[in-house]
This record gives structure tokens, sequence and C-alpha cells, in this order.
């Protein structure tokens, strides 16, 4: 059973479950930063989920540049679609001249976009705020030490959704197997072609708390399960590309069986259409200051 789900619905499905999981009490931290920033750098912005959520929860100011940085242009160029659109249809006025500018009741919010590497992009921006959320553990620990270095000093950093090594995926379907398969998961995060880091989040944590200025921190832990008979928004079809990204990872492991492999991935689209499988992540949600 095979189930093909785009990157740029994926991102669009998990906007609700970003939306759940992210972490009030650093929200609460970073809301004063938001109001006091005139330049934000989104790095790994997608397709801008991030941006339509702050702009939707009132937390920008009314004067803002806000930049979506991705190495993806097709992610971009969705962002660039989705976003006079939906603000269109949440009462702003729209201009676009190459810039997205947004404006309701005194507020102007200009978005530019880039598609470049982050590092690359921060080299010789000054921006009051990065935000990259869900990012970092997509980079290896020596990709972080570059990005790190090319922050300006005094530069707020809003990293949310930062994975730390906790997958979990019920009921189980071959029990000691469900493990195995969860294990060389986060063990190919370290093998892929463009490797990341699956403890990212303790890492970034400890990078704060000693070589910078923490501000705050906490849980933001994916936790999407049936409510009420089904599940809420387009959450089915995130879990959907989630069990095929991991079926995908470990297609071609020595260490996987392949059939079993794909009868365990079989077994897990079943249990969600049946509006059965639950699935948790472990992340953190880390504010500092360089």
């Amino acid at each position: 059973m095979t189930r093909t789900i785009s990157q740029e619905r994926y991102l669009e499905a998990k906007r609700t479950v970003d939306d759940r999981s992210l972490n009030r009490t650093v929200i609460d931290e970073l809301a004063p930063i938001l109001a006091d920033s005139t330049e934000i750098v989104e790095i790994g912005a997608g397709i801008g989920t991030m941006v339509q959520r702050l702009l939707e929860w009132e937390l920008l100011p009314d004067r803002l540049t806000y930049t979506l940085v991705d190495v993806d242009g097709d992610a971009i160029e969705s962002a660039r679609e989705r976003l006079p659109s939906w603000a269109a249809s949440a009462g702003y006025t729209v201009q676009e001249d190459g810039a997205i500018t947004l404006r309701r009741e005194g507020q102007a919010v200009r978005i530019e976009t880039a598609v470049m590497d982050a590092t690359t992009h921060l080299a010789t921006a000054t921006p009051d705020l990065v935000i990259g959320s869900a990012f970092l553990d997509l980079l290896t620990p020596v990709e972080v030490d570059e990005l790190f270095a090319h922050l300006p000093e005094g530069c707020h950093c809003y990293f949310p959704i930062t994975f730390d090594g906790g997958t979990t995926f019920q009921p189980a379907v071959f029990p000691a197997f469900d493990e195995h398969v969860v294990d060389r998961y986060h063990e190919n995060m370290h093998r892929r072609e463009n490797p990341g880091d699956p403890h990212a989040g303790r890492h970034l944590l400890a990078r704060a708390a000693n070589d910078h200025t923490l501000l705050a921190a906490g849980a933001s832990d994916w936790v999407v399960a049936p409510n009420d008979g089904g599940y809420r928004a387009d959450e089915a079809d995130f879990l959907h590309h989630l069990v095929g990204t991991v079926t995908s990872a470990l297609a071609e492991s020595p260490m996987v069986d392949d059939d079993r492999l794909k009868s365990w991935g079989d077994h897990r689209h079943e249990q969600i259409d049946r509006n059965e499988l639950v699935y948790i992540a472990h992340q953190l949600d880390v504010l500092l200051t360089v």
C-alpha cells in the first residue's frame, strides 16, 4: 500500500499539529521580542505557516519586514501563492511588488522571500529575531555550529519543534519490530544523504545554556490521536506522510527486512484509515539570545 502525500501538502496538514504543540510558556517570553522586532528572518520557512500563525495570533508588530528563507524553491513558491489568498480572506489588503505587503488596521507587514541556504542568507542579514521551526534537527552538529557563527551578536533566536529523539506509534503492529523500526529510523538520520541530528533538541538546549543566554525552553511534543471518531483537520494526511517517510528511509537498509517493513507500513496506513493510530514525537522549543 503506497500513499503519496507531497511535501507541501504535509506542511499544510501539520499546521494544526504545530498549533497545538507549541509551548505557550515559551511563546509568552517570545511575545515582547516579537513586538519590538523590525526585521525577522525565518530559516527553513517552508510554505509560510509560521508567519501566518503569528499574524493570526496577533503577535507581530505594526511595522515589520519578515523574510522567508528556504532552499526548497517549490516551498517558497507555494508560500508566495498561498499567503496572499489567505491574507485577503482574513481582511488584509495585499500588495505584491516582488515582496508581499499585508495591511490591516494600521499594521503593515512586508514579507520577502529568498531561495537559499540559511547560513548564506544570515551571512549578510542583521535580523532582530531568527526563527527556525522543525529545522535544526535537519542539520548536523557541524552545520549548526556554522549557522550560529553567522548570527549577529545580540540576535534573538526562536527554535520551536526541534526534534529530540522520541518517536511512538501505537497501537503495536509487531511489538519487537516496531521498536526496531523506530531505532533504525533514528540511526538513519545520521546516515542519510543529507544527515540530521535525532537529538537536536537537547543539544540546542545545552548550547543555549552554556554558550548563549537561554530565555525560555519547554516541551512541544507532537501528539496526534483520533478525536471523537476521527483526526482533526487534515492530520490523517500528516500521519500518512510520516509513515511513508519512515518506510522510504529504511527501504534499502540492510538492517531492516524489506517484506516485514512493507507489512509494517501497510498496517500503519490501515490504522490511520480506521482512525486508530496514535503518534507522538518528543520535541523542544528553545528561545535564546546569542
